[in-house]
């Protein structure tokens, strides 16, 4: 049969992965102030990373041959909700200040070079999926990140909405780290999905 529900429930057999079931992890540098409410309840969007590998074109009589070039990687945005105490945003704002600051555009002394000869600015950032079980599908680990841009936040007389923000992320690299559904156990780097 051409359109068989049946065929299609038994091809979805874990009933789907549900893009509420989340959390984001953030780590702050040296020099920064934690704020008092975790990341992981007040970050309420994201993206599972894109993945991409640039191509460029070799010609051959006129015909143009496709080769894979190098790995490129999108920024990443949180959306974050702002509490009364402004935490996160405050920490996101003072990380940012430390980078470069508002009136003379330098850095901060506190930000020098760590051991791995990488800017100790930049800090790993993890995102997690879980199941409906409450297990870790899988969870990815980005590598060397740092703030770039905070959204405004809208004022409005008209509205009774709870305030929230976004960030841009910019970072070297990421790694999926398998999960349940990955192929390994939880913390292996995984170059890929097992069977």
């Amino acid at each position: 049969m051409a359109f068989s529900v049946t065929e299609f429930k038994s091809g979805l057999k874990q009933g789907g992965a549900r893009p509420s079931l989340f959390k984001v992890e953030l780590q702050y540098p040296s020099g920064v102030t934690s704020p008092s409410t975790n990341s992981e309840f007040l970050i309420k969007g994201t993206t599972i990373p894109a993945s991409n590998i640039g191509t460029h074109e070799v010609f051959f009589h006129g015909k143009p041959i496709k080769v894979a070039g190098d790995r490129t990687y999108d920024t990443w945005e949180t959306t974050i909700i702002n509490d009364e105490d402004f935490g996160i945003r405050k920490s996101l704002e003072q990380w940012m200040n430390l980078i470069s600051n508002h009136k003379l555009n330098t850095r901060s002394d506190k930000f020098g070079i760590d051991e791995g000869q990488n800017p100790n600015y930049k800090m790993p950032l993890t995102v997690k999926q879980f199941s409906k079980t409450g297990s870790v599908l899988c969870s990815y680990k980005f590598t060397n990140a740092f703030p770039t841009s905070l959204s405004a936040i809208t004022l409005d007389w008209g509205t009774q909405e709870i305030e929230e923000f976004t960030c841009t992320w910019t970072y070297d690299s990421w790694d999926r780290v398998n999960g349940t559904y990955g192929g390994g156990s939880s913390g292996d780097i995984d170059d890929g999905w097992s069977e």
